[in-house]
């Protein structure tokens, strides 16, 4: 649903500025003249608040609202402060929003609802947990560890893959810059000259003259099966397919598997033990798995927690799961804290996923400098041995 951005006054003439979901500008403005709000201008919001929102500035509200919860301040005006104090432009008109909400009788949970782009399902379902049961604050702050647990976690895991995408790049510039600048120069020389090369030297000429010549199709193909690929991901049976595809990929399937699982015990965990349903807390849960495969293998948690059974049994029944993960959920299951047992196995999973990136960080490294001074040693070989041949130089 598409937002609009408004301008309205009230009864008293006073200017209010915010920010409303509705499928039209008429049904916006029919929402703000519910509310006793008259538009003076609405306009459509063109990109997507999800996006121009850091995800800092969501976490900084959650804790900020929980800190002076706590401290004994009524919602209304807590929620005052945090957009008074708000440099985000378009953040805080959607506090100012959420603080409109709340002064006309909504409740917080439903007003968060509102902007499940920015806050998310999660967020919404345990808040209203927490309206639920009374304890609002603590919940607010759990919201907010689980947020920055998150983004911590991602950034892990593109700080880790940094060092191998820089060394791969300027490999690849470097063996480009070999053929298409300096081996058509080598071509040209041995082409005056009329003489016979080496058959590996001449298939080396030949393809730096292509790639000078007709290099621009490389990256053409290349964009062209990117989002060729991409289109049909959206397709759900290619989708799965591609999926099930990545799952037996033995190097690849342990990292997809354990960031799955990661975000999977740790989502599932918090709610639960911030006193979301379980069943409905499996169903948000099982919307946020990435890997159509995966997803298809949870799907029948719901079922089995329904009728009865052991939510650790299902797992054992199941060999894409790890062997560690029935045991532990078994544990927690009899200890009667299935959340908290889902919040370690989320630490093991994630230190485990830190580990081996580590170490594949670690070899890819050497491993790509090592392949490029080979071709670059292939290369300076074959153009030395032409050179050789030409001049007739016996060593």
């Amino acid at each position: 649903m598409p937002f609009f951005q408004y301008q309205a006054r009230d009864a008293q003439g006073e200017m209010h500025r915010g920010v409303l979901d509705a499928p039209s500008e008429q049904e916006a403005a029919r929402k703000l003249k519910a509310t006793r709000l008259y538009p003076v201008k609405i306009s459509k919001v063109r990109t997507r608040i999800r996006r121009s929102v850091p995800k800092e500035q969501v976490i900084r509200f959650f804790f900020d609202l929980s800190d002076l919860l706590a401290a004994g301040l009524p919602l209304d005006r807590s929620l005052s402060l945090i957009s008074s104090n708000q440099t985000h432009k378009v953040f805080r008109r959607v506090v100012e929003d959420i603080l409109q909400k709340v002064q006309g009788g909504s409740d917080l949970s439903d007003a968060l609802g509102n902007y499940r782009d920015i806050f998310g399902d999660l967020a919404h379902h345990m808040v209203r947990a927490g309206e639920n049961s009374g304890t609002l604050p603590p919940i607010l702050n759990r919201v907010a560890e689980y947020l920055e647990q998150r983004r911590v976690f991602r950034q892990n895991i593109v700080a880790a893959m940094i060092y191998p995408a820089i060394v791969i790049s300027m490999s690849a510039i470097s063996v480009v810059v070999l053929l298409v600048y300096v081996i058509p120069k080598f071509a040209q020389i041995f082409q005056d000259l009329n003489q016979k090369v080496p058959t590996l030297t001449m298939f080396l000429l030949q393809t730096g003259i292509f790639l000078k010549e007709y290099g621009w199709i490389i990256p053409v193909v290349f964009l062209v099966v990117f989002f060729g690929v991409r289109q049909l991901y959206r397709l759900p049976r290619f989708r799965a397919l591609l999926d099930r595809v990545v799952l037996r990929i033995p190097f690849v399937r342990g990292l997809v598997l354990h960031s799955e699982l990661t975000r999977f015990c740790s989502t599932l965990g918090t709610m639960l033990q911030s006193g979301v349903p379980i069943i409905r807390a499996i169903n948000l849960v099982q919307q946020l798995v990435v890997n159509s495969a995966l997803a298809q293998a949870l799907a029948p948690i719901h079922g089995e927690i329904k009728v009865g059974r052991s939510f650790s049994n299902y797992f054992r029944t199941n060999d894409l799961f790890p062997a560690r993960m029935p045991t532990m959920l078994r544990i927690a299951e009899e200890q009667g804290n299935l959340g908290e047992g889902l919040l370690s196995l989320s630490i093991y999973f994630e230190k485990d996923l830190q580990q081996s990136l580590n170490r594949t960080t670690t070899l890819l490294g050497p491993m790509v400098i090592l392949a490029t001074g080979l071709i670059i040693g292939v290369i300076v070989v074959c153009i030395y041995s032409a050179i050789i041949s030409v001049t007739d130089i016996q060593f």
